[in-house]
């Protein structure tokens, strides 16, 4: 297994204790309903978009270990728009969804990859 699929599924692995732990907070506690609600919403935009630069950090390797030396963007567009899209979902129902909880959950899984990069870069040591 490839050393970025490890990465991508640890985090995968991480949001969706995060997701769980999100909406059952949600289920059972009415007072944080809509910071759980929104910060799902944030960690599953985040997810997505460290999903496709995952994907497009594949391709453009693919692209240049065939000797393709078109120029590839990232994505960067892609990413924050859905990011923008999260924000703006969260400003029209704000009776379900917090703002600043999903502004805060847009870097979870960014974070979590930086922290699974720390872990298995002390267990190959």
């Amino acid at each position: 297994m490839s050393e970025l699929a490890r990465y991508r599924r640890s985090m995968t692995v991480f949001v969706m204790y995060v997701l769980m732990i999100c909406f059952l907070a949600a289920a059972f506690m009415p007072r944080v309903e809509t910071i759980a609600l929104g910060l799902a919403l944030g960690t599953g935009i985040s997810w997505i978009n460290a999903f496709y630069l995952g994907y497009k950090v594949r391709k453009m390797s693919d692209d240049a270990a065939e000797g393709n030396l078109k120029r590839v963007n990232l994505g960067f567009l892609t990413r924050a728009a859905l990011a923008v899209l999260g924000i703006f979902i969260s400003m029209r129902f704000p009776q379900y969804f917090n703002t600043y909880a999903v502004a805060g959950g847009l870097v979870i899984a960014q974070f979590s990859l930086l922290i699974i990069g720390i872990i298995y870069s002390r267990r190959a040591e």
